[in-house]
């Protein structure tokens, strides 16, 4: 029986024209190694795009191929106009296009007849889907809602390295002992090419995938096997540097006020690991920052506390009370969000509370935790 890196081998050994398909909470693991993969596949002489329904972040726009992902799929397939010429010749065919109209004249002896006319789908543009650190399909958002029939009539190749993934593919190469997505890729490319497909280039992308699942080489991820792949990675060209530069030494000046602002208010819970903040409304008009530049004032509080397990900042704008909870824990933002409501992306739960004030708000998520403990 073949192994699910001999299958996934040998469906993109099959497959000519290939969709990468990325979870809306796009990182640097999801994009390093789509990346990586796309420009393995095309050294292959494979066809191979990159779509995510999530903006690209700032951050990660210095690696090589990041600004040609697209955020929308657009001519999936052909849709074919037969006319049955057994008994009428067609002598002549011209088409014009006016007033957002296309008609299409056709020079016949006889009057063609509705009958002879037949519109029908071709095949579809790809004919492999690969999706990249997505434990589902609803992960993808718009991608999938907008082109389900495309996700049902195609094969699937689903990579992932969390355990909460529910083996959706047709080929689910799913390995939970992996650091991250970019380790597998990289497997999967030696596999394709004997690791001479990787250049410098693709030794970033997948490098870059390492760094951020590993919080650069800080939490448990960072295994043995992932250090040893970072290695063999420098050797081909990962420029670690730049991926440092870009993930962890470029942060706008102004956050970094908003975060020193916020941090002075800083309420912790020692018990029960949750740091609460809260920004008033001249915190951002002192920084020029929006309540868009918080979930980096969360990011930069897990890099200084690494043992928080829950952190929440609260905000007022003219339409009430809003709070953003971030947690390593999927299935407690989960738990808060059927109580509460709210909206989950990029582990992070956004939250419009129903209190007038941010004390109020805080007391009250904090009694629902209390319940949930």
């Amino acid at each position: 029986m073949l192994t699910p890196q001999q299958q996934a081998l040998d469906l993109i050994q099959k497959s000519h024209n290939i969709l990468i398909a990325l979870p809306e909470s796009l990182n640097g693991d999801s994009l390093g190694s789509a990346l990586a993969l796309q420009g393995a596949l095309k050294k292959l002489n494979k066809k191979a795009e990159i779509a995510c329904a999530d903006n690209l972040p700032e951050k990660l726009k210095f690696l090589i191929g990041a600004d040609s992902i697209k955020k929308d799929l657009s001519a999936l397939r052909d849709f074919i106009i037969s006319i049955d010429t057994s008994q009428n010749k067609i002598s002549r065919l011209r088409y014009e296009t006016a007033s957002n109209v296309l008609k299409i004249f056709l020079a016949t002896p006889q009057k063609i007849q509705q009958q002879d006319i037949k519109l029908e789908s071709g095949p579809f543009y790809y004919d492999l889907i690969i999706t990249l650190d997505a434990p589902d399909l609803e992960s993808l958002g718009q991608i999938f809602i907008s082109h389900s029939e495309l996700f049902f009539n195609k094969s699937i190749l689903n990579i992932d390295h969390k355990a909460g993934n529910e083996y959706f593919g047709e080929v689910n190469l799913v390995e939970p002992t992996a650091a991250a997505c970019a380790e597998i890729v990289a497997g999967l490319i030696e596999k394709l090419g004997q690791d001479l497909l990787i250049d410098a280039a693709i030794a970033t992308s997948l490098f870059t995938g390492l760094i951020v699942k590993t919080n650069c080489w800080q939490n448990a991820k960072a295994t043995p096997q992932a250090l040893n792949l970072a290695s063999a990675l420098i050797i081909k060209g990962a420029d670690q540097e730049t991926i440092i530069k870009y993930l962890y030494k470029t942060k706008p000046l102004n956050c970094l006020k908003l975060w020193g602002r916020l941090l002075g208010r800083l309420e912790f819970n020692e018990q029960q690991k949750i740091a609460w903040l809260f920004s008033q409304k001249e915190d951002f008009a002192a920084t020029n920052t929006t309540p868009d530049d918080l979930p980096f004032v969360l990011d930069e509080l897990y890099d200084l506390f690494p043992m928080i397990n829950l952190s929440v900042v609260f905000w007022q704008n003219n339409d009430g009370v809003w709070a953003l909870a971030q947690s390593k824990n999927a299935e407690r933002l989960q738990k808060i969000a059927m109580e509460m409501g709210g909206s989950i992306k990029n582990n992070r739960l956004m939250i419009k509370s129903d209190q007038a004030s941010l004390s109020g708000a805080k007391d009250k998520l904090a009694i629902l935790l209390n319940s949930l403990a």
